[in-house]
């Protein structure tokens, strides 16, 4: 009678941690298929918004700063008076824009070739990324690009690329942006996706399968870990490479 008492226990024991573990599964996870579809091919860098219109005031020689006409975040028109040195020398706006930098201030001394005052104009912007050889080869003029300002992850702007050239090392591609808000300024960073091309037909998982390089995988109501090699994804789906992946197959995501 013992006996039968501890092999009831253990079938209950047994089943109760079945359950839980189906229960644990069904509200914590969701299953999804894999799929055929397209995949953009894309190289993703980190861009940085400036301006063509930029005007830095400097001096040729040791002169004192005899009066200031503008201070920073002022905005200018073309022709205002922006600073003065030692009653001879006097600077003005060559554009309409806004001064974004008064570094010293009246009755001051400045040294050759430093920066007193800058001015831009904040209206005409773009977006400048600097990519590594293998990124820059693939890249050429007019291929479509997508920007995300990390503040505003709700909304991507569209672009295109321009030119890409040298400098000093780095290749330079330069993305001309539609519709860039006001509040959008030179020196603020951006998440830049450059479409390089496009895959057909290719076999793509959720890109929230995939854990440290693997995913949780039903086959013939068997569940396993597998690990896969992915290639370009579109940020909800990406595609497979490699792995023991079948289209009959569902695949485990976090809810």
């Amino acid at each position: 009678m013992k006996k039968i008492y501890i092999f009831i226990i253990v079938i209950i024991f047994v089943v109760s941690a079945i359950l839980l573990r189906v229960f644990y599964f069904k509200n914590n996870y969701e299953l999804i298929s894999p799929k055929k579809g397209d995949v953009v091919e894309a190289i993703y860098g980190l861009g940085r918004v400036d301006t063509d219109k930029e005007f830095n005031v400097k001096i040729g020689v040791l002169s004192l700063v005899e009066k200031l006409y503008v201070k920073e975040g002022q905005k200018v028109k073309e022709g205002d008076r922006l600073v003065s040195f030692d009653g001879r020398v006097l600077f003005k706006a060559p554009f309409d824009g806004t001064v974004t930098l008064v570094a010293n201030k009246e009755k001051e001394v400045v040294l050759p070739q430093v920066t007193v005052l800058r001015m831009q104009n904040l209206n005409e912007k773009f977006i400048e990324v600097s990519l590594e050889q293998e990124a820059a080869l693939r890249v050429i003029p007019n291929q479509k690009t997508r920007i995300i300002f990390e503040s505003q992850s709700q909304r991507k702007y569209e672009g295109y690329v321009k030119t890409i050239y040298p400098r000093e090392g780095e290749f330079i591609t330069r993305i001309e942006v539609k519709g860039l808000e006001k509040s959008i300024l030179p020196g603020m960073t951006a998440d830049v996706v450059i479409e390089v091309g496009k895959k057909k037909g290719v076999l793509l998982i959720p890109v929230k399968a995939i854990s440290n390089g693997k995913v949780l995988r039903m086959r013939d109501k068997k569940r396993e870990k597998v690990e896969v090699v992915t290639g370009n994804n579109d940020g909800m789906w990406v595609e497979v490479i490699s792995g023991d992946i079948k289209l009959s197959d569902l695949l485990f995501i976090k809810r």
